[in-house]
């Protein structure tokens, strides 16, 4: 009985989904087929789309002459499914800069259809004048009236003129292929030879194609035929969508990928909101029939909850694939649980390492006697995965002996529930532990005794050079280039001949070729996080810059990045009592008195090293903690050549004051407000022009503001 009565119920729940469903076409069947998508949705800033607008903002020649202006063989036509192009376009409520991005774009569409059509990447000289006023003709048709592309965003007509050089002198098909090996053109077509978009959104299989493309791209801008590459992406976009797409760019699916541009959409706001309300009503119809079958679905949950689980699992793996795929030739050990619990003896307390934001690390040791260190990560939930996987492809596509190395990693679901989702990364351990434990081991390093060994000056100069090795490497040598953003000192780890090897990849950007800096929420740790990232959320490679200089003057004075201001060295180091001040701080005020020798950790044997070599890292360190991003190394590879080849240090400006500082420090540093501190040369600083000899009144900027941040 029971059975026939949970299957009547289920049938009356079905029952009741289906009238609404019906009712909700019958009142409103425009707004059902439009599917409810807002007519002006809020647009996303597609790495592709900002791809067309550096290719086609390149400065470019001319176009040649002509006593009159040619039809134009675009076709403008193509445009009418894609209307979405017309709305952002006319939509005065958003920026400037986002309209342009739309227009670019469809313009994008209909050079890729032009070059399926003819293999020229560009349209004749003389007819890209007549090119430029039939789009806005075109747009003015679809309801963007008043809209003129080339004045509002300031585009010219040689941009898209035959025989300007946008990419390596590309001009045909023919051009494009010639400097392209057999591998990049099969790896692109079989990623992106499929369905990249539905609807409104991407498929899984867009972000896999757009990591070809870009590998696509380098080898273009490798090949040594012209002077311009800046355009080279937006070639290869166009080719993906005229060529590689079975139905070419102005298939719906490709356009969303590649160009950010959505189906056609809603105009009529009537409808939609008819549509709203009408799916609103229907939405309270099916919470009361379902409040009948609260039963049913309490058994049905329990199997969704699992089935869910396991498909987490599921894309996890096979994003992980996909990064280990575009990696190259490396080859990864996918580990069991069975073998992760055996090398860890079960995850036991005596194996454990240390513990971060995102994971915890363990000890252990495979069966052939290999050992390892196991990151065992804690948020294991789709939030968790992204996370596990960025850090996988970062390990995966970074190979460098002054990076930790990848294993391999181990995917696996074992019970019910969050914590039975197993997200764990295999590496090479590193016997000697990490450099902050060799630094501050003990409760107070500088002061006592560390439990381990103190480093001499011969191998901290030797670990100094390998840290910049290996950022040099993740900002220069990776495709596409990787910011770091958590460098400090127990993210250094070292291995039994004390190389180092920068590690934890957990918060590390990828930055698209052409991409110089990037608005992100600022993520880091406190004493290491350069102030503009901490106050405006600004990365650039000198924020990563900023955190070295902080670990290279701990390295050499054994101090920690967040000193705290005792009484003694309240006016020393600029900080009140019971606070924090930073180390660069703290240093800069020993240096500008002429006292750079009191910078150097007593623990350190340096009586037998050359003077001038530890002058010259404590000044690089102070250079790259400079508080104004100015004033830095522009790169990480300007401060490793000065630390490798003995190069000259450009001379150290004065630093901001810092908040905390007391009514004497501001007066010592007003007296002393014309002089800069500091060896190099005296005529100029080697990265900025401005940036020499300001005075104590010009320092009191924000940059102020971001370093007494973050010495709190």
């Amino acid at each position: 009985m029971l059975r026939w009565y949970y299957l009547r119920l289920w049938c009356v729940v079905e029952l009741g989904f289906a009238l609404c469903c019906c009712w909700v076409v019958l009142m409103n069947p425009v707004s059902c087929r439009s599917g409810g998508v807002s007519s002006s949705p809020q647009r996303v800033l597609s790495s592709s789309a900002v791809a067309v607008v550096s290719s086609f903002s390149a400065p470019s020649p001319s176009p040649s002459s002509s006593s009159e202006i040619q039809e134009c063989p675009l076709d403008f036509a193509a445009l009418d499914k894609f209307s979405y192009v017309a709305q952002q376009a006319g939509d005065e409520a958003i920026s400037t800069t986002q309209r342009c991005l739309a227009m670019y774009d469809g313009l994008a569409i209909l050079m890729s259809e032009y070059l399926k059509e003819t293999s020229f990447f560009l349209v004749p000289a003389e007819m890209a004048d007549a090119c430029l006023q039939e789009y806005d003709t075109q747009l003015a048709k679809q309801g963007s009236t008043g809209v003129n592309f080339s004045e509002m965003c300031g585009f010219s007509a040689s941009y898209i003129a035959r025989g300007t050089d946008n990419c390596q002198h590309i001009q045909t098909l023919q051009d494009f292929l010639r400097p392209l090996s057999v591998s990049i053109l099969g790896a692109v077509n079989n990623s992106c030879n499929g369905v990249l978009g539905s609807g409104n959104s991407r498929s899984i299989l867009c972000p896999v194609c757009i990591k070809e493309m870009f590998s696509m791209t380098a080898a273009l801008q490798l090949h040594a035929n012209g002077s311009t590459t800046i355009g080279c992406f937006n070639y290869t976009t166009l080719y993906v969508g005229a060529f590689v797409q079975p139905s070419g760019p102005l298939d719906p699916s490709a356009a969303v990928c590649l160009w950010n541009i959505l189906p056609e959409q809603v105009e009529n706001v009537k409808n939609r909101n008819l549509m709203v309300v009408h799916l609103v009503t229907g939405a309270i119809v099916v919470v009361v029939l379902s409040m009948g079958a609260a039963v049913v679905i309490f058994f049905l949950y329990r199997r969704r909850s699992i089935a869910k689980q396991t498909a987490y699992v599921k894309q996890t793996t096979q994003m992980v694939g996909d990064s280990m795929r575009a990696a190259g030739d490396f080859a990864m050990v996918w580990y069991s649980l069975e073998e992760i619990k055996a090398a860890t003896h079960n995850f036991a307390t005596e194996t454990f390492v240390g513990s971060g934001a995102y994971a915890n690390v363990y000890r252990g040791c495979l069966e052939d006697g290999t050992d390892i260190a196991v990151k065992r990560f804690k948020n294991c939930t789709p939030a968790g995965d992204a996370d596990f996987v960025r850090e996988v492809e970062a390990l995966a596509s970074a190979r460098h002996r002054n990076l930790v190395s990848l294993r391999g990693c181990c995917i696996e679901t074992v019970g019910y529930g969050v914590q039975g989702h197993q997200r764990i990364i295999v590496c090479d351990f590193m016997e000697n532990g990490s450099l902050h434990d060799f630094l501050f081991s003990s409760s107070n390093a500088h002061e006592s005794s560390c439990t381990k060994p103190s480093l001499d000056w011969a191998t901290r100069q030797k670990i100094a050079i390998d840290m910049a090795r290996g950022i040099d490497y993740l900002h220069h040598g990776a495709q596409p280039q990787i910011l770091h953003r958590d460098i400090k000192s127990s993210n250094v780890l070292l291995d039994s001949y004390f190389n180092a090897r920068v590690a934890d990849f957990g918060l590390a950007k990828f930055t698209p070729d052409g991409i110089t800096h990037m608005t992100t929420r600022a993520a880091g740790t406190p004493g290491y996080i350069a102030p503009e990232y901490a106050l405006y959320g600004q990365l650039t490679e000198r924020s990563d810059v900023y955190s070295f200089g902080v670990v290279l003057l701990e390295l050499i004075s054994g101090r920690k990045a967040l000193i705290p201001a005792v009484p003694a060295d309240a006016d020393a180091a600029g900080g009140g009592a019971g606070g924090f001040s930073l180390i660069a701080d703290w240093a800069w005020s020993l240096v500008k008195a002429g006292n750079w020798v009191q910078v150097l950790d007593p623990r350190m044997n340096y009586e037998s090293a050359d003077l001038e070599d530890l002058e010259r890292f404590v000044m690089v360190a102070l250079l790259c903690a400079h508080p104004q991003v100015a004033y830095r190394p522009p790169t990480i590879t300007s401060a490793r050549r000065i630390l490798e080849d003995g190069q000259q240090v450009p001379m150290l400006p004065d630093r901001p004051l810092p908040l905390t500082v007391n009514r004497q420090t501001i007066i010592s540093a007003a007296a002393a407000a014309s002089s800069v501190s500091g060896r190099g040369s005296s005529s100029s600083n080697l990265w900025s022009s401005s940036a020499a000899a300001e005075g104590f009144q010009s320092q009191a900027t924000i940059s102020s503001v971001g370093s007494s941040y973050m010495a709190r």
